[in-house]
């Protein structure tokens, strides 16, 4: 389409809506080729001819023609707003309605593409909102929904939004010319180039955050200064969760040559947080002040450990990274250690040593730790699996049980929204951690009749801490955190949905170095999860949560729960799981290839009390929402029935998924135990590489006394 075309068609528009004899004109010296066509402005007759400031319209009114549909539509009065379809003032109008992640992602300045529009809404001619609406059939659900990662950067957008149908890869490339790109480089050289039959690729990167660990350098340029030095060569780009979408040199000339990049050109060198010249500065520093002879080093192996598993240290975080470490250092000198007053400013944390003492320990902010880098499951996720069903339990017990009438008569027509100060680790959080403890006590060739005689003795051993049972040996059972009364229902000890609890420490199982067979954990949890009364229909439910957290807990990402259910109920048959495959089809989000998607609400599955029901409302809670787990944990517990138990199950789900840097932090800075929690779960990245030998071997068994045959 010609600008004239696209003229004659606002022309004749304006004629309808204002009249022939309107005093509203094209201005032609204004009209400009955009993304979705053409845009043309309109303003006065009085102003456009003869320079009548009063008569302008400001800001001045535009309509695009889009091509190649030809269909106009009001430009937005923002800069990069959207635009939207015109009105006639005879005649009812469709309102679009769009996905709100295309809205605040800032890329409507590449046009409304009907896969982000989930449907439209009828107004009157008189502007009256109606409740008729119509869905859109060719609508794709977003990268949010589908349980893509949370964007970091506005880059992140434009490539989770091309993997998903939003944007082609026209509008993928023209919205990439306003952005700028990562060029890894080491040894002076750019890394990541390979030449294949005379033709170059190239692997950029969306943020530092996604860079590959060993990287520490690197070059910040836009895309026209990168094909000038590049002239033919296909562009991988990697976004969150090393997503790729790859363009070329020639689409990117293509896109410049057609809209020229408006902002300025980049080309910018820089280091990683963690290899800034300033923090090996500030490790001599601290060195010098608390009097230890030699600075730490850069916190390099932290920053890699963390990037591996999708996070990233901030300057921060490096400078007390080697704050902590210093200090570490210099409390175990046999000098008097002059201990910081505050020691969180100074990068230290609580923690336990290997006999179970209080100490202090440096802060890894649940991003790094020393041990389990090369098992199979992710230490980060670990921790945000244990910190998460902490938080969950903790959210719900205040309305355990209650009706969400009784919930919203208490908290108000929201239900509850906030977590009750202090956050006390209740009596399912105790009972996980001594099943650990079980896992931690058996040996790794441990077969099912073992791992069931060790969960077994967790029961009494954790009632050794209620002032139920006889003193065993052991670290956890004398420690007074644990020794606070959290007394549970006590048809819990004995069946129903507490089963689900011996899912996460069955599948620790499978968490050492070497390949494993996916749904390996399965007699494992049944060994665990077993209750006196227990059924097979509970048993069940549990093997299917410990498959889910399986998928969960992988490196080095998390797919969403409505992937990992299909994966996980492919090739499962038989009765019991007849019933687990129709509560998993009503509890995970539902995704049709087009077309809108349906979220679950978590108080329609089931009676929210028995184990099926339970783990139900808690995938219902979290699917569609693994990216918000304060939403989803808020879902878990607002409802009729196991608040508590829900909110647990949930809370593990989401904290495999996001780990303990993405979960709440106003929550997680507020729960009883979480150094206990590090140090067991840390102490399980350790089982994954093997019982320690030698004198570490030694102290392992005085606070893991092994499981008697």
């Amino acid at each position: 389409m010609e600008s004239a075309e696209a003229v004659a068609k606002v022309e004749e528009w304006l004629r309808d809506v204002h009249g022939a004899d309107a005093d509203v004109r094209v201005d032609h010296d204004h009209v400009l080729r955009v993304v979705e066509g053409w845009y043309v402005p309109y303003n006065s007759v009085g102003f456009l001819d003869g320079g009548d400031i009063g008569a302008r319209i400001i800001p001045p009114p535009a309509l695009i023609v889009r091509e190649p549909e030809g269909d106009l539509r009001h430009a937005s009065p923002l800069p990069g707003g959207p635009s939207i379809p015109v009105q006639y003032h005879d005649r009812d109008h469709w309102a679009e309605m769009i996905d709100p992640e295309y809205l605040d992602a800032g890329v409507a300045h590449l046009g409304i593409p009907l896969t982000a529009i989930t449907g439209w809404q009828r107004f009157t001619a008189d502007g009256t909102e109606t409740e008729e609406t119509r869905p859109n059939p060719e609508y794709r659900t977003g990268p949010l929904r589908r349980g893509y990662p949370a964007p970091w950067t506005a880059l992140d957008y434009l490539v989770e939004f091309r993997d998903v149908g939003w944007l082609d890869q026209r509008r993928f490339v023209i919205g990439l010319l306003e952005h700028s790109l990562l060029v890894p480089v080491a040894d002076d050289q750019v890394r990541y180039q390979s030449v294949t039959d005379g033709r170059r690729t190239v692997e950029l990167w969306t943020s530092t955050r996604y860079l590959p660990p060993g990287i520490r350098e690197w070059i910040w340029l836009d895309p026209v200064s990168l094909v000038e030095q590049v002239p033919e060569a296909d562009l991988v780009v990697h976004g969150p969760w090393q997503l790729p979408v790859t363009t070329t040199t020639e689409e990117i000339r293509a896109a410049q040559a057609e809209f020229p990049r408006r902002s300025e050109r980049i080309y910018t060198t820089g280091n990683c947080p963690e290899a800034l010249p300033e923090v090996r500065r500030w490790a001599a520093d601290v060195a010098a002040r608390i009097g230890l002879p030699d600075p730490v080093e850069p916190p390099s192996d932290a920053a890699d450990h963390a990037r591996a598993h999708g996070f990233e240290l901030s300057a921060e975080e490096c400078y007390r990274v080697v704050s902590g470490r210093t200090w570490s250092r210099r409390l175990a000198m046999v000098l008097p250690p002059n201990r910081p007053s505050e020691p969180a400013a100074f990068g230290l944390t609580p923690g336990y040593d290997d006999d179970g003492r209080p100490t202090l320990r440096t802060d890894s902010f649940g991003k790094f730790a020393d041990v389990g880098q090369d098992t199979n499951f992710s230490w980060q996720r670990l921790l945000g699996a244990y910190v998460g069903f902490a938080l969950g339990e903790a959210l719900g017990a205040p309305v355990d049980r209650l009706t969400i009438g009784e919930i919203e008569r208490r908290h108000g027509p929201s239900g509850v929204t906030d977590l009750a100060a202090p956050a006390q680790a209740g009596p399912m959080t105790q009972r996980l951690l001594f099943l650990t403890e079980a896992f931690l006590r058996t040996p790794a060739d441990a077969g099912p009749d073992m791992l069931a005689a060790a969960a077994r003795e967790a029961v009494p051993r954790w009632q050794y801490t209620q002032g139920q049972a006889a003193e065993p040996d052991g670290w956890m059972p004398r420690l007074r955190e644990l020794h606070a009364i959290r007394q549970p229902d006590p048809a819990d000890l004995r069946s129903g949905p507490a089963v689900l609890l011996g899912a996460l420490p069955g599948v620790l199982t499978l968490g050492g170095r070497g390949d494993v067979p996916f749904g390996g954990s399965e007699r494992a949890v049944r060994a665990f999860a077993a209750l006196p009364e227990s059924g097979e229909g509970d048993l069940t439910a549990a093997v299917f949560l410990g498959l889910l957290l399986e998928r969960s807990l992988e490196r080095p990402f998390s797919p969403a729960l409505w992937v990992s259910a299909g994966t996980v109920l492919k090739d499962r048959g038989g009765p019991q799981w007849d019933v687990v495959r129709n509560m998993a089809q009503r509890s995970v989000i539902a995704i049709p290839k087009s077309g809108m998607h349906r979220i679950p609400e978590p108080g329609e599955i089931g009676d929210g009390y028995d184990a099926l029901s339970v783990l139900g409302r808690a995938i219902a809670a979290v699917s569609g929402f693994e990216n918000n787990p304060e939403a989803a944990l808020l879902r878990a517990v607002n409802h009729s029935g196991r608040s508590a138990l829900t909110g647990a199950v949930a809370g593990a789900l989401a904290g495999a998924r996001n780990g303990v840097p993405d979960l709440p932090q106003k929550w997680v800075d507020q729960l009883e135990l979480r150094p206990l929690i590090e140090r067991v779960v840390t102490d399980v990245a350790r089982r994954f590489e093997g019982i320690p030998e030698g004198e570490e071997g030694q102290r392992w068994l005085r606070r893991y006394p092994a499981i008697r045959p």
